[in-house]
């Protein structure tokens, strides 16, 4: 029993550092895709989400008075009305090619943003199947723990009943061998007493002291001292016998009781064990969905932030702040 007990303690010793091993494992696997997709999405901002693609480009550039024209660059200019007073014709000849580019600089803005969205939806599902992975690892371990569990169960139920069945057999045994010496103790009683000089009237207790031939018909035919000293020592030898069985019987159940205290025990402690790595286990993978819901909620605060497209109040500012 001692040595099942410690077979049962080091499988369980190796079962609770296998699971840490996988959880560690999963750990690393999780770091190391949220490291990528962090790297994938540092690489596309670097290479996607330039300054001079933003639709703000040409409010917040720092060389847009270098590159725009001047109000005036020649008596030819198309942008001057009559008598250098801007042309005032009533009519802006390049408000179509400008409402044209306006519309195709808006059509490619919306393509980028899309494409933008899809990347990082594909992103976000991505790591939503990641993680749907590793809840289901995570189950599948569980699943195998129990079933583990439940096969080292069954066989400490059925070592417990064969030993409680060889304990009950040698209980028989020993109830049967006692019966039988009580028996021919009892026999053996009978066939003294019968057989007793006091019931045959035996002749020589019977003898005349004048001679042992001669029978006394007044004389006492009793016991000799010889006699009574045996039976005595018989009955003294019994009830020594019948003490010592009594004593051996408690003995017996003494141990049959100790047995049974210390299987209670150890079922006990099995399923204290069983639970506290239960509760472990429960713990870590709690441990692991809060990190990871903290994470989800931090990265969406943060793309919420990044991508609210407000408006600064210098666009605002801007109008009226110039001759044009």
């Amino acid at each position: 029993m001692e040595q099942a007990e410690k077979d049962r303690d080091e499988a369980f010793a190796r079962l609770t550092q296998y699971f840490d091993d996988q959880l560690t494992l999963m750990q690393q696997e999780a770091d190391a895709v949220r490291k990528a997709y962090n790297m994938d999405v540092e690489a596309f901002r670097q290479q996607q989400q330039l300054k001079h693609t933003r639709r703000e480009w040409d409010i917040n550039r720092p060389d847009a008075n270098q590159v725009a024209l001047p109000a005036r660059v020649g008596d030819d200019d198309v942008r001057l009305g009559a008598s250098s007073l801007q042309k005032f014709d009533g009519e802006d000849l390049s408000a179509g090619d400008r409402k044209k580019a306006q519309i195709e600089q808006n059509v490619d803005w919306w393509a980028e943003q899309t494409a933008i969205k899809e990347a990082l939806n594909a992103a976000e599902k991505e790591a939503e199947n990641a993680h749907a992975e590793l809840i289901k690892y995570q189950d599948m371990l569980q699943q195998a723990a129990k079933a583990e569990e439940d096969a080292v169960r069954r066989q400490l139920a059925m070592a417990t009943a064969d030993y409680n069945k060889r304990l009950a057999e040698e209980k028989r045994l020993r109830a049967i061998a006692a019966k039988q010496a009580e028996l021919a103790a009892n026999m053996a009683e009978m066939e003294a007493t019968i057989t007793s000089s006091l019931m045959t009237e035996d002749p020589n207790m019977a003898a005349s002291a004048m001679s042992p031939f001669r029978v006394r018909k007044d004389h006492y035919k009793g016991m000799t001292e010889a006699e009574k000293r045996a039976i005595l020592d018989a009955q003294l030898a019994q009830m020594e016998e019948k003490k010592a069985r009594r004593a051996q019987e408690q003995l017996e159940n003494m141990m049959y009781a100790r047995n049974q205290h210390d299987i209670q025990r150890a079922l006990q402690e099995q399923a204290q064990r069983v639970d506290e790595f239960k509760k472990t286990q429960m713990a870590r993978a709690q441990d692991i969905l809060k990190k990871q819901q903290q994470e989800k909620a931090e990265r969406d605060k943060h793309l919420s932030t990044l991508y609210r497209n407000a408006i600064a109040p210098e666009f605002f500012g801007q109008f009226g702040t110039s001759h044009r």
